[in-house]
C-alpha cells in the first residue's frame, strides 16, 4: 500500500507542476497583442477638429473636415461643397467636380487669390497695423478687419461695421450689427480667421480657404 500511495502523490505532484509551468506562459504571450490592438484602435484617424459652425437657432450651416493634404468644405448635410488641397505653399481651391475654382498663395501677412488658371491677382488679404485689409483687383478696400475686445470687428468698404466677432465661454459667434448670432463654432478659431466669413464680396469657399490659410500660416510643405 506504502509504494502505491507514494507513486500516486508523485504522478499527483508532477500533474500540478506541469499545469502551472505550462498556463502561465500561454497568458502572458497573449496580452501584449491584445495591448497592441487597444493601442491601434485609440490612435485618430482624422487629421484634426473639425470645424464646424451652425446659425443661431442651432442649425449646423457648414463645416470644414480637415485631411491629411488639405480640408473638405461640406454643407449641413454633409454635401462637398469645396475641397483645399495644398500644393508646396499653396492651397488649391477646387469644387466638388475637382475643377480648380481658385489659388490661395502667400504668407503670413499677405495673401493673394488667385484664379483658377493660377495667373491673375482676384483679391488680396493683407495686414495693416494691427489688423487686415482685403483688396480687389484694383486696389480698392472691401474689407477690414480689426482686433477687438478679444474678438474682431469686420467693416466693409464704406467703414460700416458689417460683422462682430465675440468669444465667451469657449464660445466663438459672429454676429450682425444689432447683435444677432449669424454663426457659431465650439471648436477653436482664430477671431481675425473667422472674421473672414464676413467678407460679402467672397464665395463662401474662398471665405473658408482664408479662414484656412489663417489658421495654416505656414501652409504645407511638398511631399
Amino acid at each position: 500500500m506504502k509504494p502505491r500511495i507514494l507513486l500516486l502523490l508523485g504522478v499527483g505532484v508532477l500533474a500540478s507542476s506541469a499545469c502551472s509551468q505550462g498556463g502561465a506562459p500561454a497568458s502572458n504571450e497573449g496580452a501584449p497583442p491584445t495591448q497592441a490592438r487597444s493601442a491601434v484602435a485609440a490612435e485618430p484617424k482624422e487629421a484634426g477638429a473639425k470645424l464646424k459652425f451652425k446659425d443661431g437657432d442651432d442649425r449646423e450651416r457648414f463645416s470644414l473636415k480637415p485631411k491629411d493634404d488639405g480640408a473638405k468644405l461640406v454643407d449641413g448635410e454633409d454635401r462637398e461643397l469645396a475641397r483645399y488641397k495644398w500644393k508646396g505653399g499653396e492651397l488649391k481651391v477646387s469644387g466638388p467636380d475637382d475643377a480648380v475654382l481658385a489659388y490661395v498663395t502667400g504668407g503670413p501677412d499677405v495673401f493673394q487669390v488667385k484664379d483658377g488658371a493660377h495667373g491673375a491677382v482676384r483679391y488680396t488679404f493683407a495686414r495693416e497695423g494691427s489688423g487686415w485689409k482685403l483688396t480687389d483687383a484694383q486696389g480698392a478696400v472691401l474689407n477690414t478687419v480689426a482686433s477687438e475686445d478679444g474678438g474682431a470687428s469686420v467693416r466693409g468698404a464704406s467703414g460700416a461695421e458689417a460683422l462682430r466677432v465675440k468669444v465667451r465661454d469657449g464660445k466663438l459667434s459672429l454676429r450682425d450689427p444689432s447683435g444677432k448670432t449669424m454663426l457659431a463654432t465650439k471648436t477653436p478659431v482664430s477671431p481675425e480667421a473667422a472674421a473672414c466669413l464676413g467678407f460679402d464680396s467672397l464665395d463662401l469657399p474662398l471665405r473658408m480657404a482664408l479662414l484656412f490659410r489663417l489658421q495654416n500660416p505656414a501652409g504645407a510643405a511638398s511631399p
